[in-house]
């Protein structure tokens, strides 16, 4: 064995490894940094033990070199993370498949930018390929990609399983016509690129769709939720302007009877003591959103229920955003549940959607003694919680990675309203 099988083997079990890791989890701690060795020792038992070509290029890609190869590989890969991660059976084989296509997409991808490239050396091929595909697995860590892919799996998604098959799939298949040789696919190269392009455009082209069609179930899903409470806010308001309307009646009867200015005044006090103009109802009904609409008003009644009282004020609107109907109702609704759980009976809360230059400013106020700027950072960390539960800590976690991912910022800080301490928690869209 020479030391360029050696390191060949190294990064491409790096790669697989920080692959499955992303796409299972961590399981073991500080022993899952076992796992590269493992790997790199699967890849290196494959090459030598099942391996035919002399050449380097005909492991450029994977550390096999045909299909019957591939296969003792893939049950080989399969095995270590069934016994490794202790996942359920669907999430561990589909999870495998995933990074299998992972590895083979971000592999050849960077192989075939190399070749656009033209080096003159095929030691180009072999070591600055396999780097570059570990930089690529660093802008999907970096940027959510392999979190929000784990949680697809984890939940059979079957769209995501899918495409992640059919991407393993024919991948491993264009290997298959050009005999696992790179140094083959560089002869047809046009070929080459224009499979791997159509393959990232279609998957691209689904993974849209599919989000389009979740976008469309979770406004179905809030509609059906939310309108009904709408319908409630608005009968609410009828039921008070014919109260108000007969209240108005009798104002101008009592006038009419009235014999003079003053017995028409004391009437008019009289009857008017009692008539008082909801100012929540106002304000619900100006927000641009129905569902929105509904979604604050039942959460002021959730309130009602702890004696806690929500103050509204809509002076902006949530429509026509970089956050979608559906990004609002779920911040929002995070916001004001973290607000009315830690609310004690007779609180007044604060909600201010308030329209500030070209972005909207929504902020929930609750009484709560001074914060600093460490524990409001720590508040929306991952698994913070004051329960110390497992399964809390992540709704302002995902108010931040909602707010962040569509460029937004996140508000904090600490106010005296009526002489008593209020922290403001809030997000600022554009």
């Amino acid at each position: 064995m020479s030391i360029s099988i050696f390191l060949q083997s190294v990064l491409d079990g790096l790669l697989l490894s920080l692959l499955n890791l992303g796409l299972l989890g961590r399981s073991r701690g500080k022993l899952d940094r076992l796992i590269p060795l493992l790997f790199t020792g699967v890849c290196l038992l494959s090459r030598l033990g099942l391996g035919d070509h002399d050449t380097d290029m005909a492991y450029a890609v994977l550390p096999v070199d045909q299909i019957v190869s591939f296969l003792f590989f893939f049950l080989g890969v399969l095995l270590l993370n069934s016994l490794w991660f202790q996942k359920s059976e669907g999430h561990t084989l589909f999870g495998t498949v995933a990074a299998f296509a992972l590895y083979l997409l971000l592999r050849e991808l960077c192989l075939l930018f190399l070749a656009l490239c033209n080096p003159a050396e095929p030691v180009w091929y072999l070591y600055a390929g396999r780097a570059l595909s570990l930089g690529l697995w660093l802008v999907l860590w970096g940027t959510g990609a392999l979190r929000w892919l784990r949680e697809k799996l984890s939940d059979g998604d079957p769209v995501i399983c899918m495409v992640c098959s059919n991407t393993a799939l024919l991948l491993l298949l264009l290997l298959l016509l050009f005999r696992f040789d790179f140094s083959v696919m560089l002869r047809w190269l046009p070929v080459t690129v224009g499979a791997v392009g159509m393959l990232a455009v279609c998957d691209v082209i689904v993974m849209l769709l599919r989000q389009h069609r979740v976008q469309a179930r979770r406004r179905t899903a809030m509609l059906e939720q939310y309108l009904p409470l709408v319908e409630e806010l608005i009968e609410q308001v009828r039921a008070r302007q014919h109260d108000f309307n007969n209240q108005m009646m009798a104002v101008a009867a009592a006038v009419s009877a009235a014999h003079d200015l003053q017995e028409a005044q004391e009437a008019v006090t009289s009857l008017l003591q009692h008539v008082r103009l909801d100012g929540a109802d106002k304000e619900l009904l100006k927000c641009d959103s129905k569902v929105i609409s509904g979604l604050l008003f039942g959460k002021m009644k959730q309130a009602e229920l702890k004696q806690v009282r929500v103050e509204v004020t809509v002076a902006g609107a949530f429509l026509r955003r970089a956050l979608s109907e559906a990004d609002w109702v779920e911040l929002i609704a995070i916001l004001l549940d973290n607000a009315i759980e830690a609310a004690s009976p007779g609180d007044v809360l604060y909600a201010r959607a308030i329209e500030e230059a070209d972005s909207l400013r929504f902020s929930v106020l609750n009484p709560h003694a001074a914060l600093t700027n460490v524990e409001f950072i720590q508040m929306f960390r991952r698994g913070w919680s004051t329960k110390g539960e497992a399964g809390h800590g992540y709704g302002l976690y995902n108010v931040r990675q909602i707010v962040e991912r569509h460029g937004g910022k996140i508000i904090t800080g600490n106010d005296w309203l009526n002489g008593i301490p209020y922290i403001t928690i809030g997000v600022l869209v554009s």
